[in-house]
């Protein structure tokens, strides 16, 4: 990094340290250790922070080891002293494999979330549903492969958008409304359509949803019947019908609102690097996209709330 950055970065994991409470994440982590046995040979909650800088600044493992060895402000903001020794790769891998066997990624999310809201950033009023696709970490595999049984990443699957072929996944994503903070995150493969994810991204403690047309029909409409929810979703064109002028205004007022959340998908894969995932399978890409999650809202806060 250059000097600028890197004293952006120190400001920036100073302002984290100080003013965010990872205690209620420890103790989240610490569940994951019931017992002495198989203990990490590093606490779960520096683990856990490392991670977190993998996906603040686009690092890998190896990356992310180096820089905290290197760096003062990395250090201090996982928790080591100067002759703390840094986990390594090998002490990554299994912990991110805990992990996923813990299912614990929504929770941490909600966890940082919950200190978000207190401070009034999540208000809850509006919330944003939308999805975007992201490329596999495996080649794309071609017919024979399928034919042959040798297809890398079988919970990967291609999709068309624009007249383009895409293979990998689907980010299914909801955003609060004031502030652009991410509340729930899915990963489903990319071939699923956007509103089969619709009942499990979307939180059901909000006052509206705006959607683009992709969400539109009367499962969704009578879903947030059910929930009490004001439906914002645009309308889409009737062959050989059209918009009335009632719809067009409402589609234009809805569609300022619904764009907001391209800010988060421009943000991840653009500064985060994520137009590809990192691995194979769907339950660590979901913990990866988790992290992602994590990452922008503490950068976001970080912005928002500069002082």
């Amino acid at each position: 990094m250059a000097e600028g950055a890197a004293g952006r970065a120190g400001r920036f994991l100073g302002k984290l340290a100080s003013a965010i409470d990872f205690g209620p994440m420890e103790r989240e982590l610490e569940k994951l250790y019931p017992t002495r046995m198989g203990r990490p040979s590093h606490p779960p909650l520096i683990l856990f922070k490392m991670l977190l800088l993998e996906h603040c600044y686009n690092l890998s493992d190896p990356e992310v080891e180096a820089q905290v060895s290197d760096r003062l402000s990395f250090r201090r903001f996982v928790g080591l002293g100067l002759d703390g020794a840094v986990p390594d790769e090998t002490a990554l891998v299994r912990f991110r494999a805990r992990l996923v066997a813990g299912g614990v990624a929504q929770r941490l999310l909600e966890l940082v979330n919950a200190q978000l809201e207190a401070r009034g950033l999540i208000l809850k009023k509006a919330t944003i549903v939308d999805a975007t696709l992201v490329e596999a970490a495996a080649a794309r595999p071609t017919r024979e492969d399928y034919q042959a049984g040798q297809v890398v990443d079988a919970q990967a699957s291609y999709t068309r958008k624009g007249g383009e072929a895409h293979y990998g996944f689907k980010a299914h994503v909801a955003v609060d409304g004031r502030h652009n903070l991410i509340r729930r995150v899915v990963l489903g493969t990319a071939k699923q359509h956007d509103n089969q994810r619709w009942a499990e991204v979307t939180p059901t403690d909000t006052r509206s949803v705006y959607a683009d047309k992709a969400y539109a029909g009367a499962p969704r409409q009578e879903w947030l019947r059910a929930h009490g929810i004001a439906g914002r979703i645009m309308v889409p064109k009737v062959p050989l019908k059209g918009l009335s002028p009632r719809q067009k205004q409402l589609n234009r007022r809805w569609s300022g609102i619904r764009s907001r959340i391209e800010r988060v998908f421009g943000y991840w894969k653009r500064t985060l690097g994520y137009q590809r995932v990192r691995y194979v399978g769907l339950q660590r890409n979901q913990l990866e996209l988790h992290f992602k999650a994590m990452a922008y809202n503490l950068k976001r806060f970080s912005n928002l709330c500069p002082a």
